[in-house]
Formats: structure tokens, C-alpha cells, sequence
């Protein structure tokens, strides 16, 4: 058998192995203590979002991924309290011990690798905000981590208080040029009114200001 078919074979094992998870009582007991608004459906999304996590790293078993949310980390760790049940967990759903991330994080390609992994799993799309990227905010986690799909910016991150910028992880990329910058297209600066382009008449060359709306020629006084 070759390593590909054996890895498409084994991948539903391990999905159904985190799909079978059952969280033990005092993984909720713990999440009450420490964030006492919860609620009871609130606790079944947290468990939800960690399942998510679980599925991420049984398809993924050898990438590197970070963990984007701190309450879901929170449950993690709780899991591996429980050694031999977790120990027996790991065996069928990784096929290793998963050993548990300190902390969350909010940068690197990890955290870009993880988003791409957790979109496809929830088929949101290439800009949507996967469940685990977003479980800290809709349950207005004190200590969460809060994210931005997207910012709005090209060329530059606009920064917001208190949220990481998903799509400028990786770098701002390029600014956009504006519009009318090649040479065969005017355009308007705001300020001295059209410049450039083939169709300009007036004495001025390529690349020159024609500052006013007076005559084309660039006559002197």
C-alpha cells in the first residue's frame, strides 16, 4: 500500500475519533470557574471549537500550526489533566501525543497556516473568520483574542484597537497605483487639477503639472 492511499484511509479514522471526543464534566466545571458568564450553550461552543482544533491537526498531523483562541486553549489543557483518557484519544485521533500549546497566538505562519486549514474545514470561504478564530470574541472573552478577517487596507494595515488584521499577517502587500497613473490617462490629484496623459494639450512635457484651467500654452509674462 502506498503512503498516500494509507493516509486517505487513515484520516477518517481520526476525523470520527474527534468526532467521538467525549469532554469530561470538569472541562465545563473550569470554564464555569473561570469565566462564570458562560452558559450552557456557550460552553457547547467552546467544545465545538475544539473539536475544530483537533480535526485541523488529525488532517494536518505534520504541520506546523498555532492555536488562535484562548478559551479553547483553555479546555485543551483541562483534557490533559485526564492522562490515560487523553493519552488514549491522542493514540486514535493524531496517532502521537499531542502535547498541549502554552498560551495563544496572534502572529506568524503558523497562525496563517491554521487560518487556511480552519476555512476550509468550515468552507467559509478565503476571507471568512472561522470558529476558531472568533469563538473568544462571541463570547466576549476577558482575555481573548480578537480578530479582523480582513482590515479594509492595501498597501498598509489600518490599525483597530484591540483586534489582529488577518489578511496582513503575511505583510501589507502592494499599495494599489492610482487610477489614471499610466501615461496614456489623466488623472486628478485633488489639489492641481489633471496632469499627464496622451489626450492633455498644453506645453508642459510627460509627467508635468498643468497647474489652473488656463490656457494650454505655457506662455511667460
Amino acid at each position: 500500500m502506498n503512503w498516500t492511499t494509507f493516509r486517505s484511509d487513515r484520516t477518517p479514522r481520526r476525523l470520527r475519533a474527534v468526532s467521538d471526543l467525549r469532554f469530561p464534566a470538569g472541562g465545563r466545571e473550569h470554564l464555569r470557574n473561570r469565566y462564570p458568564h458562560l452558559g450552557e450553550d456557550d460552553l457547547v461552543v467552546v467544545e465545538t471549537a475544539t473539536r475544530q482544533w483537533f480535526r485541523l491537526t488529525a488532517r494536518q498531523s505534520g504541520a506546523k500550526l498555532a492555536m488562535p483562541s484562548v478559551v479553547v486553549g483553555e479546555l485543551w489543557r483541562e483534557l490533559t489533566l485526564h492522562t490515560q483518557d487523553y493519552a488514549a484519544f491522542c493514540d486514535a485521533a493524531f496517532g502521537r501525543l499531542l502535547p498541549h500549546l502554552a498560551g495563544s497566538a496572534t502572529g506568524g505562519a503558523p497562525l496563517l497556516a491554521t487560518l487556511s486549514q480552519g476555512r476550509r474545514d468550515e468552507d467559509c470561504g478565503p476571507t471568512g473568520l472561522p470558529l476558531l478564530f472568533r469563538v473568544d470574541q462571541q463570547l466576549s472573552i476577558p482575555d481573548g483574542n480578537r480578530y479582523l478577517a480582513d482590515c479594509g487596507g492595501r498597501g498598509e494595515c489600518f490599525p483597530v484597537a484591540n483586534r489582529v488584521c488577518l489578511q496582513h499577517l503575511g505583510g501589507p502587500g502592494k499599495r494599489p497605483k492610482p487610477r489614471g497613473i499610466r501615461g496614456d490617462l489623466p488623472f486628478n490629484d485633488g489639489r492641481h487639477g489633471y496632469a499627464g496623459g496622451a489626450g492633455e494639450s498644453g506645453g508642459g512635457g510627460g509627467g508635468e503639472f498643468s497647474v489652473g484651467g488656463g490656457d494650454g500654452g505655457g506662455g511667460g509674462n
